[in-house]
């Protein structure tokens, strides 16, 4: 078992990232932390949850959702400096569950596609709510007439919006994901939000850059709403942009955490008074694409009043050619390429219609759904301050996503990687023992050996039935199995009883102890070593898997293994229990080895069966070989059997012949050696195995005869 420790020890050292973050285990563990958390949330929908582990090293996108699977790219290389800790990620990946967790709990998507419908549509969601938050609005007119009269402008600015909304909604779940739930999901938020503001560009550098300013100062405000810092770079940086960007976050970090209306009318403010940059990137559009709204021109034509007060306009545009479909997929292309530059956004949600179909479902009296749009006002200042304290504590400075705070060893994750590496540390050790298996193959057996060769069948897959076999055969032979135990240890502890108390009274030792001449217990004698008695035995059953040993005797012989395994690991002894047959080559299964290690030896018992031939020497050769190499002091060879051998070459008096000869060898070597013969047809091995053949007629004998033989040869070699 030490030497199994350190094999676990290693294994854990030396497990791979996709060996833990690609695992059905990790996957699992993230399930579980996803149905805990929806559930304390009151997530009562029909869909079931679920979570799919993607490990794509091209892929851009670190998570996304389609309202009830939660994809997560392991693979993504936006955190690959953290992979290095992976505590660390663990903490990052747990944080995008929360996220995208938060979009299908908190997310009104109905709200989210009618505003993104409008500006399709050609005007400004909630813009009488918008105009009525402040009548002296700046922009507002020339927003409100760009979505209705420009094509490029109406592209571009959907772009925008959806991205802006998409930025704030992002920020509106974590803050809400954090103040729902605290440790890792909050811990792994404020890792993802720390890795965006440290792995962003500063301000003077996007600039550098190219970027448009209309996105320089998007990613400015979202740095400062979600790490409570900006990184300007240069002085001249701060000083150009941060003035608008504070005045932007007093103004609408409350509306946020609001509802799905207020966040809504905070992304048009944001447009409105970003205007002259947003205006600068149409027009710059503009420029390179000659712009006409076809569709608005054609129902200007349709109109009839067209060829009066604004036929200067119409005159004007329709001068210019209207877009094709291929410059109007030029120009979304473009502007994709303009908002590319934006900082700190997970893909968007997939398939939102179904998701808002899916949300509008009510299950109870109070729903999810309830909560989004009608949060009173205690939760809305209870999310105010979970913006201000939850999101991420202490990131303005480089380096903080590092710090201690976040790489603590977590329990769940933990038990994962130990679970992980003890399966590893499995595979290296069955590995290990299935090519020791192999090759004893190797070697001579006499006239016993076949010229097809030998093949060693390991079972690594346990199927569940055979658990539940095997618990029903356990518990049938349980009163036999805690007599026997029961019993050898008493007597082991009456003999190391008895031999303390000859010592006590000084039968051992040689010198004279004078100053114990006194003792009323009369232990005068100087003490030598008293071993105890142990009990120091290996035990090597072979197990004959012919087509005859069917039925009754089949079973016979799987509950007697049950029976001497069980025994075996009560009282600590290394047991073997291998069973053969012969098709063409030599069949061996061991089902139980000395050194197994993945505890699922006595369920493989259950899959022992009867097969085809017995080459009986050669299987006994093969498991005494085995035996031999043992460290034990006693050794005993188990042999279950129901006939002669039936093989290829190896029948009849030359193949008895040889199985004599083999025996009293093994017999000669200091091996004990027991012989058991199953059913009517098994008198006939008494002529080859003598003294040490055993013969049962009536089976359901069987077990309690295998328990008194046992307890025999175990107390004979104490």
């Amino acid at each position: 078992m030490d030497k199994f420790k350190s094999i676990e020890a290693k294994a854990k050292a030396g497990l791979s990232f996709e060996e833990v973050f690609a695992s059905p285990e990790y996957q699992n563990m993230l399930l579980s932390m996803l149905e805990t958390t929806a559930k304390i949330a009151g997530y009562r929908r029909s869909t079931k949850l679920r979570v799919n582990i993607i490990n794509d090293s091209d892929g851009d996108c670190p998570a996304y959702t389609n309202g009830e699977m939660v994809y997560i790219n392991v693979g993504c290389q936006f955190a690959e400096r953290l992979k290095k800790s992976y505590n660390l990620y663990n903490l990052f990946v747990v944080g995008l569950l929360a996220h995208e967790e938060g979009h299908i709990l908190w997310t009104d998507f109905a709200k989210f596609n009618e505003a993104n419908e409008a500006i399709k549509s050609g005007y400004i969601p909630l813009g009488d709510d918008l105009y009525d938050y402040d009548e002296e609005i700046e922009n507002y007119s020339e927003y409100d007439e760009m979505l209705a009269n420009e094509k490029i402008g109406r592209i571009y600015l959907l772009n925008y919006f959806h991205n802006i909304l998409n930025l704030i909604e992002d920020i509106y779940v974590n803050a809400k994901q954090s103040s729902k739930f605290a440790g890792n999901y909050r811990k792994g938020i404020a890792v993802g939000n720390a890795l965006i503001y440290e792995e962003s560009p500063s301000i003077a550098e996007m600039a550098e850059m190219g970027l448009s300013k209309a996105v320089i100062y998007s990613n400015a405000l979202v740095s400062k709403l979600k790490a409570k810092d900006v990184y300007y770079g240069t002085p001249e940086a701060e000083e150009e942009y941060s003035g608008t960007v504070n005045y932007i976050v007093s103004e609408i970090a409350t509306m946020i955490m609001a509802t799905p209306e207020k966040r809504v009318l905070a992304c048009n403010l944001i447009i409105c008074h970003l205007w002259e940059f947003i205006e600068e990137d149409i027009q710059n559009l503009k420029d390179k694409y000659d712009d006409t709204d076809s569709s608005d021109s054609e129902d200007n034509s349709d109109d009839g009043d067209n060829n009066s007060d604004s036929s200067d306009s119409s005159d004007s545009e329709s001068s210019k050619s209207p877009l094709s479909p291929e410059q109007e997929k030029e120009i979304e292309e473009e502007i994709a390429q303009i908002m590319s530059g934006l900082q700190g956004q997970t893909e968007d949600t997939k398939d939102t219609s179904a998701i808002a179909q899916s949300s509008a479902v009510q299950k109870n009296d109070k729903s999810l759904d309830d909560e989004k749009s009608s949060l009173t006002e205690e939760e809305h200042e209870a999310m105010r301050k979970a913006l201000a304290t939850c999101l991420c504590d202490g990131s303005s400075s480089a380096g903080t996503v590092t710090s201690e705070d976040y790489t603590a060893e977590d329990v769940d994750f933990n038990s994962i990687l130990n679970g992980l590496a003890h399966n590893k540390a499995v595979d290296i050790s069955e590995n290990s023992i299935e090519k020791e298996l192999n090759d004893d193959i190797r070697g001579d057996y006499g006239i016993a050996d076949s010229s097809s060769g030998a093949t060693i069948n390991r079972f690594r897959s346990i199927p569940a039935s055979n658990k539940k076999y095997y618990e029903h055969i356990a518990n049938s032979i349980k009163p036999i199995v805690n007599a026997m135990v029961k019993e050898v240890r008493r007597i082991i502890k009456c003999k190391n009883l008895t031999e303390t108390r000859k010592n006590r009274i000084g039968i051992v030792g040689k010198k004279l102890t004078t100053n114990k001449l006194y003792r009323p217990d009369y232990k005068v004698w100087e003490d030598r070593e008293n071993p105890k008695k142990v009990i120091d035995m290996a035990i090597s059953v072979r197990v004959d898997e012919s087509g005859s040993m069917y039925g009754d005797r089949i079973d016979t012989a799987r509950v007697s293994c049950v029976l001497l395994k069980t025994v075996a690991d009560e009282l600590g002894i290394p047991i073997e229990i291998i069973g053969d047959t012969e098709d063409e080559r030599v069949e061996l299964y061991p089902y139980c080895t000395y050194e197994s290690t993945d505890g699922n030896d006595k369920y493989r018992l259950v899959s022992m069966t009867d097969r085809w031939g017995n080459r009986d020497g050669y299987a006994i050769r093969y498991c005494y070989k085995r035996l031999k190499r043992r460290k034990e002091k006693h050794k005993l060879l188990v042999i279950i059997s129901d006939g002669m051998p039936a093989a290829d070459n190896y029948v009849g008096e030359a193949a008895n012949n040889d199985l004599r000869v083999l025996t009293r060898q093994i017999k000669r070597d200091g091996t004990a050696v027991i012989a058991f013969g199953f059913g009517s047809d098994a008198q006939s091995l008494s002529s080859i195995y003598g003294k040490s053949f055993v013969c049962y007629e009536d089976l359901s004998k069987v077990p309690k005869a295998f328990a008194k033989v046992l307890k025999e040869q175990i107390l004979r070699n104490l």
